[in-house]
């Protein structure tokens, strides 16, 4: 049975009223379509409070670690030039790691630091570090560094609608002379991919996303920018033609590329190009990077040890 969705609606305020402390302000934005994380997010920055220093971001899947909250505002009241933060951040089953924020490599791609792992199995992990963004499952920013950095004011691009986020606004802080920062506290638990899973939808988003990170971010392996999509485009197409019980699925990547190739445009208009090595993210060589690119060697897991820093002004 399909319920309405202004008795959804209903439900919630009437379950937010009867639980929220009386010393809590709610305000409900209802949309009037589906806008994905980007677009969904910055209607709920626009009906923030004008007087907020901070503003939060969740996912719908996340479950919130109790005063968490004034945890990461405490560390971000320390540095003016801390734009955004967010902390640890565990899988559904509560013991492996989800995400002690991200990173970016040399080779255009982004991921969680110590996804996966257990506790003891994260160097540095009871220890504050810079990071190449602030993980968008839950993550605090500083509303003035929002204004002075992003496109229209707002943290997001509605364009993107998902997968193009989070590590996307990180990369634009550090290049806007702010800095991103993971803090040791304990957050929430993600009960990832609920939403998408393992759709054609998530599959779709996430390719566009990468093909635009590969145009938008500058690196120092750009020389081999065009091999990344031709491989992508060349690879994606054969293998529609050749292995017909996939071809709806590499059909789908394909368009995917395609699409954030004619996104990447838009996304330079509102941005620049923006440059990694402003970041503290992985370095990668030439021969890791093409092996990679053939799918002959992965990058392991990466801890906050790992990641170089850049030169702070």
């Amino acid at each position: 049975m399909i319920t309405h969705p202004a008795t959804i609606v209903s439900r919630i305020r009437k379950f937010v009223e009867e639980k929220k402390p009386s010393s809590v302000r709610v305000k409900f934005v209802r949309n009037d379509a589906n806008r994905g994380y980007a677009g969904g997010m910055n209607l709920g920055w626009e009906a923030r409070d004008p007087e907020a220093k901070y503003v939060a971001f969740l996912n719908n899947d996340l479950i919130l670690e109790p005063n968490s909250l004034r945890g990461l505002i405490d560390y971000m009241k320390g540095d003016d030039k801390i734009a955004a933060v967010s902390g640890l951040i565990y899988l559904g089953d509560g013991e492996r790691i989800y995400s002690a924020d991200g990173y970016a490599t040399d080779h255009w791609y982004f991921a969680g630091i110590c996804w996966g792992a257990l506790e003891h199995e994260c160097p540095g992990i009871n220890k504050s570090h810079y990071v190449t963004y602030a993980d968008g499952a839950y993550m605090l920013v500083k509303a003035e560094a929002i204004w002075r950095s992003c496109p229209d004011g707002k943290p997001f691009i509605d364009e993107t609608f998902l997968y193009l986020d989070d590590y996307l606004l990180g990369v634009i802080l550090w290049n806007r002379g702010y800095k991103v920062a993971y803090v040791p506290v304990k957050s929430g638990t993600h009960y990832a991919s609920l939403t998408t899973g393992s759709s054609k939808t998530g599959r779709y988003y996430g390719r566009r996303a990468t093909t635009i990170g590969i145009n938008v971010i500058k690196t120092k392996l750009m020389y081999i920018k065009q091999l990344y999509i031709a491989r992508r485009l060349i690879g994606y197409r054969l293998l529609s033609i050749i292995n017909k019980q996939r071809r709806e699925d590499y059909s789908i990547i394909l368009k995917a590329v395609r699409d954030g190739l004619g996104l990447s445009s838009i996304i330079k208009e509102r941005v620049g190009i923006l440059d990694l090595e402003k970041t503290p993210h992985i370095h990668v060589n030439t021969i890791d990077a093409l092996l990679e690119l053939l799918q002959i060697k992965k990058i392991g897991r990466v801890n906050h040890e790992m990641l170089k820093q850049p030169e702070m002004r």
